[in-house]
């Protein structure tokens, strides 16, 4: 081992501009392996700090967190020609000056840390392994695809590995996955799998919110908590690359979406439905139908945000989004999922037109029909919304259900299917009986006379 950055001290004090402390190094030519160890005590909400390193051409090169309870850490990122722990990108390690970034994820109070680069041998390399060609297409006619576009591995701060999570996805009947890793695009590597469609995806952590990014080719910038590099960044580098942005859990405490300078027009998706979230899934809800009405496509989906498989609490498949795609890969769901024929599943399968336009579309204004197809193996009721407001309440759960309508446009219509409560007075469902808990299935909106754009 050869030291190249030694450092032992104690955080700042708090400050609302505070975000990122950064560390430059030189590293010398020939330097086969870089290790970074970062150790501290976390505690958890007040102390906690991530550590990202950069290559002199500012290539990102790793990330790791700190996942689990309170106590002692150390948090260790080795990168080398041939080898890299998860999270991090293997690859020659060029001459030069290199950063470390330590991300103040949780910042409440000075606290002491240290902080090590060191150069090492790294390993010799291997002979190759064989990787699978990824999938491809399915020919088929269109059909409705389900799938999760939350869930971490190992590469992150979940528990598992890449391969079991896949594993979990298909047990589960999901056609479509997406890991989306905390800024990372590390476990990219490890997607293949023959039956399920995998999306390159990651997931944005700010200190003012988190946003899934899906359909990547490249790693993309998610540090905006800088002036200099700014959701619009995000947005526009993601869109170049043909992805998709999608606002996570907007109501979660510290993780809360408060990013106010956020260019609604240029989100793509935002989580109606959180498997973990509970009550603020209701906010959420709320959150959209504000966007939908102020003029902004928004496609409402859902997420478990799975960090162990194994644990029936967070396990795949109980809150999945589906889509109504037109081919059977990675660019057909993106494709599926802006064009808004969607809806998220919690134990009942809907679909909704207006005068025959599906999800998604657009229909002429003036007296329309609404027609609502629920399913459920229990009671339910569907709950029609038009431009934010309840319009009705229909009995559900075994086919096509439907009423007429005028509306002068622009507008748009959507639905929810919930559990039907046994007895109570259908009068008052809409404030007590319609809420997350439940909440079987919600459908994005038919538009009336309304187009989106993005500036």
């Amino acid at each position: 081992m050869v030291d190249l950055l030694s450092v032992a001290t104690e955080l700042p004090e708090p400050a609302l501009d505070l975000h990122y402390l950064h560390y430059p190094l030189d590293v010398p030519p020939g330097t086969p392996g870089l290790e970074l160890v970062l150790a501290y005590d976390k505690i958890m909400d007040v102390v906690q700090i991530y550590a990202a390193l950069f290559d002199p051409s500012g290539a990102f090169r790793g990330h790791v967190q700190c996942p689990g309870g309170p106590g002692p850490r150390r948090l260790v990122i080795r990168v080398s020609e041939h080898e890299a722990t998860p999270g991090c990108l293997p690859g020659p390690i060029p001459a030069g000056r290199w950063t470390v970034r330590l991300d103040l994820d949780r910042h409440k109070r000075a606290a002491p840390y240290t902080l090590t680069v060191a150069g090492y041998q790294g390993v010799e390399a291997r002979a190759p392994v064989a990787v699978r060609t990824p999938r491809a297409a399915v020919p088929s006619s269109p059909r409705w695809f389900r799938g999760e576009l939350h869930a971490h591995s190992l590469h992150s701060d979940g528990r598992a590995p890449v391969g079991e999570l896949v594993k979990a996805a298909r047990v589960a009947g999901l056609d479509f996955l997406a890991i989306t890793d905390h800024f990372t695009a590390g476990h990219w590597d490890d997607l293949s799998d023959d039956e399920l469609i995998l999306l390159r995806s990651m997931e944005l952590t700010s200190h003012r919110g988190h946003a899934n990014l899906h359909g990547l080719r490249r790693w993309v910038d998610t540090y905006v908590d800088r002036p200099e590099h700014t959701m619009r960044d995000v947005t526009r580098d993601v869109h170049a690359q043909g992805g998709l942005v999608c606002v996570n859990h907007a109501f979660s405490g510290d993780q809360a979406w408060s990013r106010f300078d956020t260019p609604w027009n240029e989100i793509d998706l935002i989580e109606i439905a959180h498997l973990q979230q509970g009550a603020n899934n209701d906010a959420q809800i709320g959150l959209w139908d504000r966007l939908l009405c102020a003029g902004h496509r928004v496609i409402g989906v859902g997420g478990s945000d799975c960090h162990d498989p194994a644990d029936p609490g967070q396990a795949l498949g109980q809150v999945v989004t589906v889509v109504h795609a037109e081919r059977g890969d990675e660019r057909g769901i993106l494709d599926g999922l802006m064009a808004g024929r969607v809806w998220v599943g919690r134990g009942a399968e809907m679909d909704m037109r207006v005068d025959g336009v599906p999800m998604g579309g657009t229909a002429e204004p003036g007296r329309v029909r609404i027609e609502v197809e629920a399913r459920a193996d229990e009671p339910v009721s569907v709950f029609v919304i038009r431009d934010g407001l309840l319009l009705a309440v229909l009995p559900g759960g075994d086919g096509v259900t439907g009423l007429d309508d005028v509306i002068d446009g622009p507008g748009y219509y959507r639905a929810e299917v919930h559990a039907a409560p046994a007895g109570d007075d259908p009068r008052f469902w809409a404030s007590a009986r319609r809420d997350h808990a439940s909440l079987r299935a919600a459908g994005n909106p038919v538009w009336i006379n309304a187009k989106r754009s993005r500036s």
